[in-house]
């Protein structure tokens, strides 16, 4: 009869170790000594220099100077990340007259980018010196004085009383507004040959051509075919050596040309020997 009593089937009882006495005190010391090299560490100096704003970048600005944009917003290189207000900057920067629209964010860490758009210049008005209003009417100072874009001379209205950056809505600016947009278009290809519009007269509008010609027109633009046939008649005269006085184009279907006379003393002989 076997006699086996199963001890080997029990794990060996392995003798209890017992560490260096000094392991627990040594983790202590290092501890420490860490957070003694953790409060020495100068962190009021590098969160001023890693967590400030570093860099101001503009974009989109074609005749403002990108320094005085940067002024207006407010912002400054070395500003705290933390207490950076972009709506307030973006509407400091909408304060500038000549900006139509704008646009603020943070790029990159430390960076921040001012996006404008700047109004274009759409009549030169009188104001005791040429000024400039865009296509919405608001009022623009000459960036330089006495220097203005090269667009048409709205005759007539004076704005003195008007602020920068006001918005005029009168019936004389709408209607000069109203002709340098259909003037402007690609199809009439007028608007770089018209140097004045003049709406001082309430039954119609005068344009002054560069070459000195007169246009009449009516209160309000007649449409693009109407000055399609003006721009057809003056390439005709020139063509022909001709340059009228006066061009009345308020009838539709109809051109009245009024006092052509020939360019030059070699255009009346070439016309004497056409007819």
């Amino acid at each position: 009869m076997s006699r086996y009593q199963g001890k080997a089937l029990q794990p060996a009882r392995r003798a209890p170790k017992h560490g260096s006495p000094f392991r627990r005190p040594l983790r202590v010391l290092v501890a420490m000594l860490v957070l003694g090299a953790l409060a020495m560490v100068p962190w009021g100096e590098l969160a001023e220099r890693a967590l400030v704003l570093g860099r101001i970048h503009v974009t989109g600005a074609r005749y403002l100077d990108v320094a005085k944009v940067r002024a207006r917003s407010g912002l400054r290189e070395g500003q705290a990340l933390f207490g950076l207000d972009l709506a307030r900057a973006r509407q400091m920067v909408l304060l500038e007259p000549r900006i139509q629209s704008a646009r603020v964010r943070r790029v990159g860490l430390r960076s921040v980018e001012i996006h404008v758009e700047e109004r274009v210049p759409a009549l030169v008005v009188e104001h005791g010196e040429p000024w400039e209003i865009d296509a919405n009417g608001v009022l623009l100072e000459p960036l330089q004085a006495g220097v203005v874009a090269d667009v048409p001379m709205l005759a007539g209205p004076d704005f003195s009383a008007y602020r920068p950056g006001s918005q005029i809505q009168t019936p004389e600016v709408r209607r000069g507004l109203a002709w340098t947009a259909i003037l402007s278009d690609n199809g009439l290809r007028l608007t770089g040959q018209v140097s004045e519009v003049d709406v001082s007269d309430s039954r119609l509008t005068r344009l002054v051509l560069l070459n000195g010609v007169r246009v009449i027109g009516p209160v309000w633009p007649n449409g693009a075919r109407q000055l399609s046939g003006l721009r057809a008649t003056l390439a005709d005269l020139a063509a022909k050596g001709m340059t009228p006085r006066e061009v009345d184009v308020r009838f539709k279907d109809q051109i009245v040309v009024r006092g052509a006379k020939p360019d030059s003393p070699t255009a009346t002989s070439t016309t004497s020997r056409e007819s």
